[in-house]
């Protein structure tokens, strides 16, 4: 690593892939059989939950393993790194890649707990999602709470019910919110909709941000099975997926909900940032051509709104950081998504170094660790 980088990294998107106890022991017994549990199917370990298999997918879990190895086949937890898992293991591969804190996303209740979005039985629902924001702190963040950003997820069916969740979780130690992108594809209001102004209104005296996962809506009508059954390549699909933040983003800058609220901060996550600088671009000309006849209730130019309350990652973008200054030096952060097949595990010192080398110390810095800090009010040094 280059000799200017001698700090820790720190990585503001990660994944869990909950090991089968999670649930077990923690419900009253009318819900403990009916919660999320793994079974053994044909020599393959799958979750079950309201009658519904749930593999974990190959790609997820793919760190430090060969490209060629690569698969979007399930695979058991005997066959996966023990760091995928186990939160202790994962301390220890932070270690090996330089990485001082991870910011957490759940797996089998969907990045945003949408599985329980979709539950019909939503008293079980609320008891299961309560429950893994439990386990989260007491488990996995408990592992060591200054390396881990636990993240929780509300019952997005109610709001009331959301408010006292992300009260209680901020009880439990939890530093933000991960929130689905396309709240849309899960029937309720999309994310820049006045609908959520009482959610937003608690998150912004909570003081807490908001994480915004690519495909973190709903897991019943997930891209990659539709795509692949009408024929087209699984390439493509891989490619733009980092796309499905364009619109999220595009919403929140032109709904007013950034407006109304001028301490809601957004995080864009897994979607790379290159394609950040042509979006604040085309819609500040979209505000001066066209703000008229839409009748934009937006005050200031879009790119204001993003400078001031919305962020996004990256694992490795080049052409993003070429564009750094028009997208903002302060609004951008790295990620390791580990396990994911697109990770940069083992190899995130390396890669900072390369990417980092022709860029000032001062805004290296801010990038891949202070911006983090700073967003999730992180008591590091």
């Amino acid at each position: 690593m280059s000799s200017s980088i001698d700090y820790g990294l720190i990585s503001s998107d990660d994944h869990i892939i909950e090991p089968p106890d999670v649930w077990e022991g923690r419900l009253e017994s009318k819900f403990q059989d009916r919660a999320p549990h793994v079974i053994e199917v044909d020599d393959m370990d799958y979750w079950t939950f309201e009658g519904t298999q749930i593999p974990n997918i190959g790609l997820s879990v793919m760190a430090g393993r060969p490209y060629e190895e690569y698969t979007p086949k399930p695979v058991r937890f005997s066959d996966m790194r023990k760091g995928c898992y186990d939160p202790k293991e994962r301390l220890l591969d932070m270690d090996r890649d330089g990485i001082e804190v991870s910011a957490l996303f759940p797996t089998v209740t969907g990045m945003a707990g949408t599985l329980f979005s979709e539950c019909k039985d939503k008293e079980l629902a609320l008891r299961c999602l309560e429950t893994y924001n439990d386990w989260l702190a007491d488990t996995w963040c408990a592992a060591d709470p200054s390396r881990f950003v636990g993240q929780m997820i509300v019952p997005l069916w109610d709001l009331n019910l959301a408010i006292k969740e992300l009260q209680r979780g901020i009880g439990l130690g939890h530093k933000a919110l991960s929130f689905p992108n396309a709240p849309e594809s899960l029937g309720l209001p999309d994310i820049g909709n006045e609908h959520w102004d009482p959610l937003w209104d608690a998150v912004e005296e909570a003081g807490i941000p908001v994480s915004m996962h690519i495909a973190s809506g709903s897991m019943r009508n997930s891209p990659l099975p539709l795509a692949v059954a009408a024929g087209t390549p699984a390439e493509v699909f891989v490619t733009v997926a980092p796309s499905s933040n364009f619109i999220s983003v595009a919403t929140l800058l032109w709904s007013g909900a950034l407006q109304k609220h001028p301490k809601l901060r957004f995080l864009s996550v897994e979607g790379g940032i290159g394609w950040i600088g042509y979006l604040l671009q085309r819609a500040d000309e979209v505000y001066v051509k066209h703000r008229h006849w839409t009748h934009a209730v937006i005050k200031e130019k879009p790119s204001f709104y993003f400078k001031r309350q919305l962020f996004a990652n990256f694992l490795d973008d080049e052409v993003g950081l070429a564009l750094r200054h028009y997208i903002g030096v302060d609004n951008i952060m790295f990620e390791v998504d580990y396990p994911h097949s697109d990770t940069t595990f083992p190899h995130s010192q390396e890669l900072v170094a390369q990417r980092f080398k022709d860029i000032p110390a001062d805004e290296t810095r801010k990038i891949v660790r202070d911006n983090a800090i700073k967003f999730f009010n992180l008591e590091v040094e």
